[in-house]
């Protein structure tokens, strides 16, 4: 879906998701310290405001505009910062050797462009940085 469709979707419901976290995040950064985490496709921003929350510095990437304006007011209502930016994951740069952890939770893209994100992603992450994939 491209971001016209996503932000229809946004829009005809107060949250399409949940705004608990993915039930996969917990468990998988419990032994992690907070550090820098990049949320790929954040959408609504429920990992990063749950990460946010867990003292890790978010930023959150994804492409849709109505999606990210959700994200910012339940970050003001839940008191926490994130770096909200709305970018197309297929061209958006990412800065080298940045995150300690860089989430793709059901990034909705053609498998060659999943990969080629994936790859992207990885060359974000610091030296023993951590990638979460979940699809």
């Amino acid at each position: 879906m491209d971001p016209q469709g996503w932000n229809i979707r946004y829009r005809e419901e107060e949250l399409v998701f949940t705004a608990d976290p993915s039930h996969f995040l917990g468990p998988e950064v419990a032994a992690l310290s907070p550090g820098r985490a990049l949320d790929l496709g954040s959408g609504e921003g429920r990992n990063a405001l749950w990460l946010a929350e867990q003292g890790w510095r978010v930023t959150a990437v994804d492409f849709s505009d109505v999606g990210m304006a959700k994200a910012r007011r339940l970050a003001e209502r839940r008191g926490v910062e994130v770096n909200w930016m709305v970018a197309d994951l297929r061209s958006h740069h990412l800065p080298p050797c940045t995150f300690d952890l860089v989430l793709q939770f059901f990034v909705h893209l053609a498998a060659t462009e999943r990969r080629a994100l994936l790859r992207h992603a990885a060359t974000s992450l610091r030296p023993g940085g951590v990638i979460l994939v979940v699809g």
